[in-house]
């Protein structure tokens, strides 16, 4: 409006210029205009950043000029743009231009707050050295800001981005193993300003891979080698070997094949002593010196031994015969020593040597010289030991024995055993009888009796092909055999159970009884037979032992039985007597059963074969029986016991006041019984409610009111709830899975009426604003209306009480032949009442027949004429003229003859009862204008 104003100003002085303009050729004076300042504003960034140069434009309408100040803090500077490079962290920072127009002398100041920040700067990564495949690294980004820095991170492999992260830490790994090196980039951007700054940290992956060992594989005894181990590994591995024991550091190492042992002196000569092995392994270890992750393998080396010992001739060493070893491979011992199981052998008598020391002879052999023979051959500086011989001399058979019983039963399996003294193993043959057969052992059963039995086995020995005999002489008997006790399959304590026992013998059985429990005897018998009585209650089972021993031979066979004594007894239900809708409850049954007992529980129909049942009740009842059913798994025997739950529902549905609910008025229904309800649902009728603009719920849902109330709202309302679990803690099952409850219902009848109010007469209908009966008759009528609770009825007639019944058998009282019957129907809840009225009418007449109208008739001139009569409920008229019937109350006559005369008459007629009267008149006939003539 300013602005406006002062061109609208403008624009007349201008004018008035012009105008004056010749004045001022003649006058010499103008005049000027001066306004301003105005619209002042400082333009440019409202944040900005330490370190940074910054310009602010100053700008304002002024005429014909103005001047700027700028100031910021004690700092004063002149022209509208200042120029402005923080070189400190300040909270915020003001500047103020001020605008002066020198000619109005006026000022204005405005005013411009700058947020300051500071950085990024200093940004860098901080971490370990290097990565490591499958293994995780956090690296944090750190820089300076003010007032803060976010950070985002990118992980770059082979130069694309293959992960992202936000915030000042990262956890990186390797993805596969054949990740070379990886390269994190952070950026740091200032919070308020978003400038930024990024840095990069190239890692190495530490890895190690493909280890392998470069040298000969054969080796030969007394020389040297060298071996590599090569491994891929970034940055660098640590080598470490192992041979024959020893451990050796480096990639590299050379070592002579030597035998490991302590030197021993035997006649001042110094020898290695140790088992030539035809495989010796030699193990490279790589470890990365970041990961410390470590890599092995190995090379078999197959070690060759120039010398060896071996039989002059290829015949087998036996005892009792010559043989003779010899040290072959040797090109020039210097000296040969002959060793057995390691130890030095000296020359004897039965032990040759050669003059060279080539050659061990014996003779005889012996089998004492079984053993392990080496030759250690001194050629140079280092003593080789040469492969081994092992030596078995073949001897036997002698010894020879037969192990077993002396005495056998009939049908009884034995088993006999052969031995000897032999190398290498003898061969046995069994002969018994016609019957022979191989094998070191004979398993033998004696079907028929006999009154001995002979036994051979002869050993020979396959490789010097002599034999031995060996004899045994078996005495045979007969039983005790199939020992069987019979008698029940259990007993049952306190009662009595017989048990036999049997057995075939030859010639007979004695038979003696054993009654245990546990580890006791209870008690003993002799006989075939026995009766046991179990005492009652304390012991669970017991062990009958029959031993049947042959009254000859003194043999004894046994069989036992094991049985239990079943019971049954104490049969009872643990859990809570007392149970609410929607809760869990453990029920347990438990009986005192011996053995063991099998469970049956009954619940709502369902039955469930376990001892143990968990209920959530779900249904509101009064009394619901548990039932348990225990049978015992020997005896079969059963017993039951009911335990009867009375279930309650904790939530109930009912009205918030005692006012019965009436149609037309607000009612208000309350779900009571929750302290902490999760969640309520109103069902009406089992049917979810909504809300509308006639119903509405409160903020927790408790409560559902109505305005109004309408008939239609009658039903049974509940509330399904959902507890609040957060208080149960320590159940996290309950709370996880919670059971919504059905409140017990509430049937809301709503009272309503007398809505419209007939009186009805029967099978004919309404009777309408009149009835029409007879003279003493009856007629049944009731009276009709819609109401709840049902309303009382009262009948009027001719304004006096009738009868409260609804239906009334109605007689007529003459006089009055027309009167009111009413019925008055009134709700005693609702306090309301409404009325049905009729008018009776009571058939009469016709009587006091009436024609009105002239007296005489004149020729020419119409006459009219009314017929009525007393008639109840009405009357029908019908006329009679000229000898012609015209029905109807009125009638019009002219008459166009000379007459002197004329009769008329009218019947009237009841419409309900038919009844009739009539009336005539004569009527005298003039003419006025008759001359007589």
């Amino acid at each position: 409006m300013v602005h406006h104003s002062a061109c609208v100003l403008l624009l007349l002085l201008t004018c008035l210029a012009g105008f004056s303009a010749s004045e001022t050729e003649h006058s010499g004076t103008m005049v000027d205009i001066s306004y301003g300042p105005s619209a002042v504003e400082i333009s440019g960034f409202s944040i900005v950043t330490v370190g940074i140069p910054y310009s602010f434009q100053c700008t304002a309408n002024c005429y014909p000029g103005c001047k700027f100040t700028w100031t910021r803090g004690n700092v004063t500077s002149q022209g509208p743009e200042l120029t402005l490079q923080l070189l400190h962290i300040e909270p915020t920072k003001t500047l103020t231009c001020t605008v002066v127009n020198p000619t109005t002398g006026k000022s204005v100041s405005v005013h411009k707050t700058l947020q300051v920040t500071a950085g990024p700067s200093n940004i860098r990564i901080s971490g370990p050295p290097m990565l490591t495949y499958g293994f995780e690294s956090n690296f944090t980004c750190s820089a300076s800001c003010y007032p803060s820095c976010s950070y985002s991170w990118a992980v770059i492999l082979d130069g694309q981005k293959y992960q992202t992260a936000q915030g000042n830490t990262i956890s990186v790994t390797p993805p596969y193993n054949t990740v070379i090196s990886e390269t994190l980039l952070c950026q740091a951007e200032d919070t308020v300003s978003h400038l930024f700054i990024s840095t990069t940290l190239k890692l190495w992956v530490a890895s190690l891979s493909d280890i392998s060992i470069d040298g000969d594989h054969t080796v030969t005894m007394g020389k040297q080698y060298k071996f590599i181990c090569f491994a891929t590994c970034i940055p660098s591995c640590t080598f470490t070997w192992k041979y024959m024991g020893k451990t050796f550091l480096g990639d590299q190492i050379q070592m002579p094949i030597l035998h490991q042992g302590k030197p021993k002196f035997y006649s001042q000569l110094e020898i290695n002593l140790s088992d030539y092995s035809k495989i010796e392994p030699l193990t490279c270890e790589a470890t990365n010196s970041i990961s410390h992750a470590t890599l092995t393998t190995t090379m078999n080396l197959t070690v060759i031994d120039p010398i060896s010992v071996r039989p002059t001739s290829q015949a087998q060493p036996v005892a009792g015969e010559s043989f003779s070893l010899q040290c072959a491979g040797s090109q020039n011992p210097a000296s040969i020593t002959w060793l057995k199981n390691k130890h030095p052998v000296l020359a004897s008598e039965r032990v040759r040597f050669s003059p060279d020391n080539t050659t061990m002879s014996f003779s005889p052999l012996l089998q004492t010289d079984d053993g392990l023979y080496q030759c250690v051959v001194a050629e140079g500086e280092l003593p080789i030991q040469s492969v081994s011989y092992k030596m078995q001399v073949k001897y036997g058979p002698s010894s020879v024995v037969i192990s077993g019983v002396d005495i056998v039963t009939v049908g009884k399996l034995y088993v006999f055993q052969c031995s000897a003294s032999c190398y290498p193993t003898c061969k046995f043959t069994w002969t018994c009888g016609n019957v022979t057969s191989r094998g070191p052992e004979l398993s033998l059963q004696v079907e028929e009796l006999h009154p001995t039995q002979n036994l051979t086995c002869t050993a020979v020995n396959p490789a010097t092909s002599m034999s031995v005999t060996a004899q045994k002489t078996l005495q045979v008997t007969a039983g005790p055999s199939n020992v069987q006790i019979s008698g029940p399959a259990f007993m049952t304590a306190g009662v009595a159970s017989n048990f036999t026992c049997s057995a075939d013998c030859y010639p007979s059985c004695s038979y003696t009884w054993t009654v245990g429990s546990g580890e006791e005897i209870l008690s003993t018998a002799q006989g075939n037979t026995i009766s046991v009585t179990p005492p009652p209650g304390t012991v669970t089972s017991e062990t009958l032992v029959c031993k049947a021993e042959d009254t000859v031979t003194l043999l004894s066979s046994s069989s036992r039985l094991h049985l239990w004594v079943a019971s049954l007894s104490n049969v009872t239900i643990t859990g809570d007597s007392t149970v609410s809708i929607g809760k869990q409850y453990t029920f347990i049954c438990s009986a005192t059963c011996i053995p063991s007992c099998t469970f049956t529980l009954t619940y709502m129909g369902k039955t469930y074969e376990r001892s143990e049942l968990q209920i959530i009740a779900s249904d509101f009842s009064i009394t619901e029986p548990l039932t348990c059913v225990v049978t015992n798994t020997v005896s079969n025997a059963t017993l039951t016991t009911t335990k009867n739950l009375t279930v309650i529902d904790p939530f109930s549905v009912r009205p918030t006041s005692q006012a019965l609910p009436v149609a037309g008025e607000s009612f208000s229904l309350q779900c009571a019984g929750s302290q902490k309800p999760a969640s309520i649902t109103w069902l009406k009728n089992k049917h979810p409610m909504l809300a509308s603009e006639r119903v509405w719920f409160s903020p927790d849902n408790t409560t559902m009111s109505f305005s109004p109330l309408l008939r239609a709202d009658g039903g049974l309302y509940q509330c399904l709830v959902l507890e609040d679990g957060n208080h149960d803690h320590n159940n996290k099952s309950r709370q996880e899975s919670r059971t919504p409850i059905l409140s017990v219902g509430y049937l809301m009848h709503v009272n309503y009426g007398p809505d419209e109010v007939q009186i009805v007469q029967r099978s004919k209908g309404p009777v309408g604003e009149e009835m029409v009966v007879l003279t003493g008759s009856t007629t049944e009528l009731q009276c009709l209306t819609d109401c709840f609770p049902v309303c009382s009825i009262t009948w009027f007639y001719h304004d006096k009480f009738l009868s409260t019944n609804s239906s009334i058998l109605f007689t007529p009282v003459t006089p009055p032949y027309k009167a009111a019957l009413t019925c008055v129907a009134f709700n005693p809840v609702t306090k309301e009442n409404r009325t049905a009225e009729t008018v009776v009418v009571v058939p009469e007449g016709p009587k006091n027949v009436v024609i009105s109208g002239p007296d005489s008739l004149e020729i020419g001139v119409p006459a009219s004429f009314t017929c009525s009569a007393e008639c109840t409920p009405s009357c029908s008229f019908t006329w009679t003229v000229y000898g012609k019937n015209v029905t109807g109350s009125a009638i019009d006559i002219s008459v166009n003859r000379h007459v002197s005369k004329e009769s008329i008459s009218c019947r009237a007629e009841n419409t309900f009862t038919g009844k009739t009267a009539m009336i005539s008149e004569t009527l005298g006939v003039s003419d006025p204008h008759w001359c007589g003539c």
